[in-house]
C-alpha cells in the first residue's frame, strides 16, 4: 500500500487535473477529488505542512490520495512527453513523439500511451495494483511495449516528489518489449540447450520437477507436472515438435547466467500450506537453485523444518 497521505492534485470546474500550487486557497479552489467527487478545499497557504488538497467533509481517505498520485503522475508524463525506453541495452527515458493519457485500444486503456519512433509504448502506473496477468496477456496480444513505475512504497509531499520519482530508473520495470521477450527466449533456450538435460513426457506428464514440491508431512517431495508448464518455467521449455522437455531445474552447481529476474511458483499441498508463494531468484548474482534450498525456503516461509527426497528417476543426457 502507498505511503502518500497527501491530496496533491485534484480536478478543476473545467474537467482538468490541477496541482494543489496552481490553484486559489481555500473553497475558492473550485476542486473536486477525482475518486469520490467530495469537493476539496486547497491548503496552499502554509509553511510548516505540505500543500495539498482536503476534503471539505473532513474525510480524506486513502484511496482518495492514492487515486490523485496516479493522477499526478499521469499529467506529469503527459505535459513532459518523457518516457522509459530501451536504448543500449538498458533503460533511459528519451523524449516522445506523441503522448495521451488513457488512450482506448480497444480491450486495453494504459495509462499513458505514447509513440516514439513510430512505435507505440504503455507506461502503467503503480499506486495501488500492479499490472496483473490478466492485463499482461492483454499488453501481450497487442505486442505493445509496456512500462510499469512504481511508486506505491514512497511518501510525496511535493508535485517534484513524484517528478523525481517517476524517473528514477529504479522504479521502473519493464512488463513487455517484443524484441527484448524474443532475445530473451532464445537465449533462454540455448542456454538450457547447453547445460541442461532431456526429461521425457509420458502421457502429458513429467515425472520429477524441482520447482513443484508436494508436501508429505515435513518432507518436501520433488513431484509431477503437466508439461504444459514447462514452457512457462524459467527452468525448462518444452519443443513443439518432441515429446520431451528440456530442463536445467536438476542443476545444483553455480552457473553464470545473467540474463533477467525471473519468478517461480512453489505449491504446498497439505492443510497448513495450501498458499502460492512466488519466489524471485537473481540470476545475475551467478546462482541457480537446488533442491536442499527450496526445502529451506519451505522451511523459512513455514517455520518448520522440511527436507527433500529425491525420486527415482532414470535420467537422460542431451542427444
Amino acid at each position: 500500500m502507498t505511503k502518500n497521505r497527501y491530496i496533491l492534485a485534484a480536478t478543476n470546474k473545467y474537467g482538468r487535473t490541477v496541482f494543489i500550487d496552481d490553484v486559489p486557497n481555500g473553497k475558492d479552489c473550485g476542486c473536486v477529488c477525482k475518486e469520490c467527487g467530495g469537493t476539496l478545499v486547497a491548503k496552499n497557504n502554509g509553511s510548516i505542512k505540505a500543500h495539498h488538497f482536503a476534503h471539505a467533509s473532513g474525510n480524506d481517505s486513502i484511496k482518495c490520495s492514492q487515486t490523485a498520485l496516479h493522477l499526478l503522475a499521469k499529467e506529469i508524463i503527459a505535459e513532459e512527453k518523457r518516457i522509459p525506453a530501451f536504448v543500449d541495452g538498458g533503460i533511459k527515458f528519451v523524449e516522445a513523439d506523441f503522448v495521451e493519457q488513457e488512450k482506448n485500444l480497444g480491450d486495453i486503456i494504459p495509462d499513458v500511451y505514447a509513440e516514439h519512433n513510430g512505435n507505440p509504448v504503455a507506461v502503467e502506473i503503480f499506486v495501488s495494483h500492479a499490472v496483473d496477468d490478466e492485463k499482461l496477456a492483454k499488453i501481450q496480444n497487442h505486442r505493445l511495449t509496456t512500462f510499469e513505475i512504481n511508486l506505491s512504497e514512497l511518501l510525496f509531499e511535493t508535485k517534484e516528489d513524484v517528478r523525481k520519482a517517476i524517473y528514477d530508473i529504479k522504479n521502473i520495470r519493464p512488463v513487455y518489449d517484443e524484441q527484448f521477450t524474443e532475445k530473451a527466449l532464445a537465449d533462454k533456450k540455448q542456454f538450457i540447450d547447453t547445460n541442461g538435460m532431456i526429461k521425457t513426457v509420458h502421457n502429458g506428464i513429467v515425472s520429477e520437477c524441482p520447482m513443484h514440491i508436494e508436501l508429505r508431512g515435513r518432507q518436501a517431495v520433488l513431484s509431477p507436472v503437466d508439461s504444459s508448464l514447462c514452457q512457462k518455467c524459467p527452468f525448462g521449455y518444452k519443443k513443439e515438435d518432441e515429446n520431451s522437455v528440456h530442463c536445467i531445474g536438476h542443476l545444483q552447481q553455480i552457473i553464470n547466467f545473467s540474463i533477467w529476474l525471473f519468478t517461480s511458483h512453489i505449491r504446498g499441498q497439505n492443510v497448513n500450506f495450501n498458499v502460492d508463494y512466488s519466489w524471485q531468484i537473481n540470476i545475475s548474482e551467478n546462482k541457480v537453485v537446488s533442491p536442499a534450498e527450496l526445502a529451506d525456503f519451505l522451511t523459512c516461509v513455514t517455520k518448520q523444518k522440511f527436507t527433500v527426497i529425491r525420486q527415482r528417476k532414470k535420467r537422460q543426457s542431451l542427444r
